[in-house]
């Protein structure tokens, strides 16, 4: 059993509130370097989570075993250490933050648990008063710096840089991409300005909510800096379960169809719609960073989670959290089991949940405000974490990301390996063909024919690119494009019909074009075909079969996909005669239901 704790605490009054700290505060790893702490290497990751490190402590070679953090958002954390040689056998330490009046009160505690006389006298008298100390005079000054609006931690670079003619020469090249000047200054300013420790592993659509810009705009921007030198970007492999990233890859090239989770202790199954993300990082060439762990654990490392609690056998939990009118995640990360928590205006403000959750994961409903989770562990021990299950959606995943004709056209050689294939979830596919071209060829000769086909697939790519959407292949004088969701597509295929007559009459006086166009979504599976990105699968053999009941100028699509909330939304914005008809798809057993759309 560790010995007798020495305790040392503090009661500070801050200005700021507890939502204004918490951002700084939970970024342990930037607020233990801000201390002076040394760095600190991680040796390996245990199935409960804990982390096996090594460090210099005290002047001391010191290695322990650090135990998952606990905290609740804007109101606690705590830290956990058992070390296996030196002068202590244990170390616990965190904060607990209460409002008081316009500010907070916060509770700063450490608790040192020593070996022998050497960590007593350290942890009393020398090395841990000292350490209380600086960790207050650095929270008073982050309090102070928030209401001067100042500079929080001290400054990353300094305001001049060797580095900076590259910069500013590959910011020049930045700018004549097809960019909005506001988009491309901020993450010019970004790249100068942020920590280091916020260029590394970089979420576009993060950053974007963060600065109040259009997403998909700003994605650009990342994948435009990256032609430019600015940035590297990688794929992250997400685990399911504890949604870790498990694997950093620099090509989809090196993607394989299934990954390893070490904390979990688990396979998983690699798809594009959830567990591969692109993130970015910050050239070298023009901004060197320097990435040292200084704490392995700190919240901040898990920005989508507001709550983490361990419970022992049979133990219960009381968290009191805040909640908003948004989806959360319970989840017990040891069962790798779960449940939603959905907000609804009659739902209750105290839940209990069991640790033996199914695997299966269920949902209840909770009143958003003040909410009280009671935990109850079972027979086992229990890592349980509520998370944001907005989170994911500020993730550009490959689904996505593959399927914009901006990153097709960049990155051309961006493909998976020959003989990989990987799990789409959902895929809108359009496929489309110029009505009568073969006679067409045969009336205008082929100079002439062939030129109008251009000419129509310019028109085409340009609404599709402007829908979100990207072409695979074209076939002929047909195409294939893909997108990432059903009212993508629909939007597309419904312009380009109301918009064919602009067309006509930009090639007049060549005969005009008729358009036939089939939507369809659903599961597939993408691939390598011959050096490009492809899909394969039931979803591609409809979408072709669909196209081939347009009698062009019309849209057909599934009852599957027209039905859609979004759908009908797209609908709503572009009107169109509406004709049902069932029928059975060449070499396909099942009846569809079809819609034929005419713009009006």
């Amino acid at each position: 059993m560790p010995s007798k704790a020495i305790s040392l605490r503090r009661e500070l009054l801050l200005s700021s509130s507890p939502e204004e700290l918490w951002p700084l505060l939970s970024n342990t790893n930037r607020f233990n370097k801000a201390l002076g702490l040394p760095a600190v290497r991680i040796e390996s990751v245990s199935r409960d989570y804990s982390l096996q490190v090594r460090a210099r402590l005290w002047g001391l070679p010191m290695s322990w075993r650090e135990l998952p953090f606990e905290w609740a958002e804007g109101r606690f954390y705590r830290a956990f250490r058992e070390f296996s040689s030196g002068p202590l056998e244990r170390f616990e330490g965190g904060i607990e933050l209460s409002r008081e009046g316009g500010g907070c009160r916060l509770r700063l505690a450490y608790e040192f648990f020593p070996r022998n006389a050497l960590g007593s006298l350290l942890a009393r008298s020398r090395a841990g008063p000292r350490l209380l100390s600086r960790a207050e005079a650095l929270i008073r000054g982050l309090d102070s710096e928030l209401k001067s609006r100042g500079e929080p931690f001290p400054q990353r670079r300094s305001r001049s840089s060797p580095y900076d003619s590259a910069l500013a020469r590959k910011a020049e090249t930045l700018g004549k991409a097809p960019l909005a000047a506001p988009v491309r200054e901020r993450l010019i300013s970004h790249i100068r300005w942020a920590y280091d420790d916020e260029l590394s592993r970089m979420r576009p659509f993060e950053l974007a909510d963060l600065w109040g810009l259009e997403r998909l705009e700003v994605l650009r921007a990342f994948l435009h800096s990256v032609k430019a030198g600015l940035l590297d970007m990688s794929w992250e492999l997400l685990c399911p379960n504890c949604s870790a990233a498990t694997e950093r890859i620099a090509s989809l090239s090196a993607l394989k169809n299934s990954s390893h989770c070490p904390a979990c202790e688990a396979d998983y199954g690699v798809n594009f719609d959830e567990t591969v993300e692109l993130r970015f990082s910050v050239s070298p060439t023009v901004r060197p960073v320097v990435l040292h762990v200084h704490c392995v654990g700190n919240p901040s490392q898990t920005p989508f989670a507001v709550a983490q609690v361990s419970l022992a056998p049979g133990k219960a939990r009381v968290l009191e959290l805040e909640l908003g009118p948004e989806s959360y995640l319970f989840r017990n990360l040891t069962a790798k089991a779960g449940l939603r928590l959905r907000p609804s205006a009659e739902g209750p403000s105290e839940i209990a949940l069991e640790s033996s959750l199914s695997r299966e994961q269920g949902e209840v409903s909770f009143r958003p405000g003040g909410v009280r989770l009671i935990l109850q562990a079972g027979q086992e021990p229990v890592l349980a974490r509520l998370e944001r299950e907005g989170w994911k959606e500020k993730g550009a995943k490959a689904s996505l990301v593959t399927m914009l004709q901006e990153f097709r056209d960049l990155f051309s050689s961006e493909v998976l390996s020959p003989g990989v294939e990987i799990a789409v979830k959902n895929v809108a596919i359009l496929f489309s063909d110029l009505k009568g071209s073969t006679a067409l060829y045969e009336r205008i000769g082929d100079a002439t024919a062939y030129a109008l086909v251009r000419d129509h697939f310019d028109y085409l790519f340009e609404i599709v690119r402007r829908r979100r959407g990207a072409v695979v292949k074209t076939i002929g004088d047909a195409v294939m494009a893909v997108f990432p969701s059903g009212a993508d597509a629909l939007e597309a295929a419904l312009e380009t019909q109301e918009r064919v007559g602009e067309l006509n009459a930009r090639l007049a006086p060549k005969p005009a074009v008729v358009i036939k166009l089939g939507v369809h979504q659903g599961p597939a599976i993408a691939i390598n075909a011959g050096g490009l990105l492809d899909y394969f699968g039931t979803v591609v053999n409809v979408s072709a079969r669909v196209q081939n009941e347009s009698q062009g100028g019309d849209v057909v699509t599934t009852e599957a996909l027209v039905s859609e909330a979004a759908a009908l939304e797209a609908l709503a914005r572009h009107p169109a005669r509406r004709e049902s008809f069932s029928i059975q798809l060449k070499g396909l057993s099942e009846v569809f239901r079809l819609w034929r759309l005419v713009p009006g």
